[in-house]
């Protein structure tokens, strides 16, 4: 009796707590969205009103505007601001601003210094009418309203907002009478479903607990009596015929005790034999889980008589034809069918497989339908109780195929393209070079020997055909430089370098440009670096071209940085072989090398990830080429992208490394770039076998 009301127990608290989280659930969400919905339509309210005042505040003054009178001639408007901010109480202010958010007009002095230009958030794209959020602590709506001047240009701007808080107040109002409303209703209808739950749940299903529990015990002689509600009644009736039925049972299994025992060893036999074919079975479920589970390629299973025993879905997608077309047909009707080529050569593969060989073959085949298709064939031998079979797989590789085949005619694509662009860039360098030389000797000889005999204008026009020839002419030097380079041309003339003095007459060099934009130059120069050897004019030209870049790329009124020092590099020498094309990736002998390191860092708009693997790449030019300028230090000014390329093929030759550093391109910051460079006290010209990694600090 105890378990019953245990029981009764437990089902009348789970009855009673689901309805109580149903009942609130469903009283919370229709009040909450009441509220979502009282809360939008309240702020779209207010949006219209403070808009509608707006235009009417625009018309009115568009009116005075059309007789001719400036905005700030015209009286009154403060009064009429005035009065729209007593006649509308939501409204917090009415601020006329001039089109760079100078106060012109306004309804309170409190909003004289009003930052209505800071926006939070912008709730329209109109650019006539806009919402935004400004202010913070409090913030404020913010409708703008652009006047119009009779020519049809914008002349100012009327501010109508109102608190944010204004919302948040008529929002907790409403959540107080909806949470009063949901506990009453809650009250209600809770006590309806427990007084419901108890008199038609908890009550007939204690009553057939009881006679259940007296049913179990073995009486199966009780009878349950009817209770009042129809689907329990109709239960207990059911229970008391199982009752009924279970008595008489009961005398016939007595009955037929002697007669189970009689028939017991029968069983046990018949459970021997049982497990036997449990085992078959299971091999049988383990064939079925190796075709159906791993099913992400066709499977094809053929048995010792070359009969298709099975395939599995795939195998239906991947060929066309559902299973009951080939389960069953001979091997070799079944290739027919798919039109493989090659047949005999597929059927010996299928006969290898058999015999315990794995085979990987790659084929084509026609599905049904007729679409021609690239497989590649994995057959291998499976048992199956007492009888070998063959396990194909067969995997679509058209796509791979195809792939495979483009990307091959695109790398020769690509080393063609390669090829014909350094054989013109060797070849216009060469051409180019005579006839710009011609052109800058008769431009020097106009406007020197013969300016006297040569009208001022010619002479100005001349100047500027000589400063375009020269900057192609440089265009062209490093056009050669790069040729040089990429050929293995360029010889160096080595001599003992000063780092230190060598950075000096750079920056010294370029100091025009420095004074011209306005940057700060900021140098610490590590006076104890050694000597290293190198071409002081090639050197020179490195340091140029990088700090030329730092220039172009960090704003007026910025900061670059130059420093040196030494550093400590592990230095791996390879063996090269003759006619090797490649060095080997194996390392052989490594040593530690002092090596002089040049950093240059700026306060400019930095670099993007990608950009800093290709920036030394010949031609390339960071960012958008619609950016290009032919000034020669001009802000965010590109050029012809050769001289990086330069500065690295330079390095290269001295045996060092030149490389980026940068947190990414970002036009409003001073994320800034580091380039780093680092030469060897005393390199192997021409020895490409040197592998420079791991800096040690």
């Amino acid at each position: 009796m105890v378990k019953i009301q245990h029981m009764k127990n437990t089902l009348e608290k789970r009855i009673i707590l689901f309805s109580f989280i149903i009942l609130f659930l469903t009283i919370l969400a229709s009040a909450g969205m009441d509220i979502v919905g009282f809360r939008r339509d309240y702020v779209n309210a207010l949006f219209l009103r403070s808009q509608s005042l707006g235009t009417s505040m625009k018309g009115s003054i568009e009116k005075v505007l059309n007789l001719g009178l400036d905005i700030r001639d015209i009286t009154g408007i403060s009064e009429k601001c005035r009065e729209l901010v007593v006649g509308n109480p939501d409204i917090a202010y009415c601020v006329i601003t001039d089109l760079d958010g100078n106060i012109l007009f306004l309804s309170n002095p409190a909003f004289d210094n009003f930052q209505f230009n800071v926006v939070i958030r912008s709730f329209t794209t109109n650019p006539r009418q806009q919402i935004n959020l400004v202010g913070q602590n409090p913030a404020y709506y913010d409708t703008v309203t652009l006047v119009k001047a009779p020519d049809g240009r914008s002349t100012a701007q009327i501010h109508i907002g109102f608190k944010e808080t204004i919302i948040s107040e008529k929002v907790r109002g409403m959540i107080l009478r909806s949470v009063f409303i949901l506990v009453i209703f809650l009250l209600v209808a809770f006590s309806l479903v427990v007084v419901f739950v108890k008199k038609s749940i908890i009550q007939p299903v204690s009553a057939l607990l009881q006679g259940v529990k007296k049913i179990s015990e073995g009486a199966v002689g009780v009878r349950i009596q009817e209770v009042p509600v129809y689907e329990f009644n109709e239960l207990a009736k059911n229970i008391n015929i199982m009752s009924e039925y279970l008595n008489n049972r009961d005398e016939e299994i007595r009955n037929n005790y002697q007669e189970l025992e009689r028939t017991h060893n029968e069983l046990h036999s018949s459970y021997l034999k049982l497990e036997h074919l449990s085992q078959e079975l299971e091999r049988s479920e383990e064939l079925y889980k190796s075709l159906m589970e791993d099913a992400s390629d066709a499977i094809v299973v053929v048995g010792d008589d070359e009969i298709v025993k099975m395939i599995n879905k795939m195998a239906e997608e991947f060929f066309g034809y559902n299973a009951r077309e080939l389960v069953g047909l001979p091997l070799t009707k079944m290739l027919l069918l798919l039109n493989i080529e090659n047949i005999p050569k597929i059927h010996k593969i299928f006969k290898d497989a058999s015999k315990g060989m794995h085979i990987a073959e790659e084929m084509q085949l026609v599905k049904k339908g007729g679409t021609l298709v690239v497989a590649r064939l994995h057959a291998n031998s499976i048992k199956s109780g007492t009888e070998n079979l063959v396990q194909a797989i067969f995997r679509d590789v058209t796509k791979e195929r195809e792939i495979l085949i483009n990307l091959e005619k695109s790398a020769a694509d690509l080393v063609r393209l390669n090829k014909m662009k350094d054989s013109f860039l060797g070849l216009a360098s060469h051409e180019l070079k005579t006839p710009l030389t011609v052109i800058m000797g008769y431009a020097e000889l106009i406007s020197t020997d013969m300016a006297d005999r040569v009208d001022n204008t010619v002479l100005e026009m001349v100047g500027n055909i000589s400063s375009a020839a020269s900057r192609l002419d440089n265009i062209i030097k490093d056009m050669v430089d790069v040729s040089m380079i990429d050929e293995k041309r360029l010889q160096l003339k080595m001599d003992d370098v000063q780092i230190n003095r060598l950075v000096e007459a750079s920056v010294k060099e370029l100091s025009f440009f420095f004074s011209m934009r306005k940057q700060e130059l900021v140098l610490h120069l590590d006076e104890s670096i050694p000597t290293i050897r190198g071409d002081v004019l090639r050197l020179m030209q490195l340091l140029s071209n990088v700090l030329g870049n730092a220039i172009k790329f960090t704003p007026d009124g910025g900061q670059i940085t130059v420093a040196t020092s030494a550093k400590y590099l592990l230095r791996s020498k390879q063996p090269v072989s003759d006619g090797q094309q490649m060095q080997p990736v194996v390392n052989i002998g490594k040593e530690h090398h002092l090596y002089v390191e040049i950093s240059i860092s700026d306060t400019g708009i930095g670099i993007d990830r990608e950009d800093q693997l290709r920036i030394f790449d010949k031609f390339y030019e960071a960012g958008n080429i619609e950016e290009h300028s032919s000034g020669k230090v001009a802000f965010k000014a590109k050029g012809a992208g050769l001289g990086l390329s330069i500065a690295k093929g330079i390095v290269d030759m001295h045996g060092g490394e030149i490389w980026v550093e940068s947190s990414g391109y970002n036009p409003n910051s001073d994320s800034g770039s580091t380039f780093h460079i680092l030469l060897p006290l005393n390199p192997l010209i021409g020895d490409s076998t040197i592998d420079y990694m791991n800096l040690l600090h």
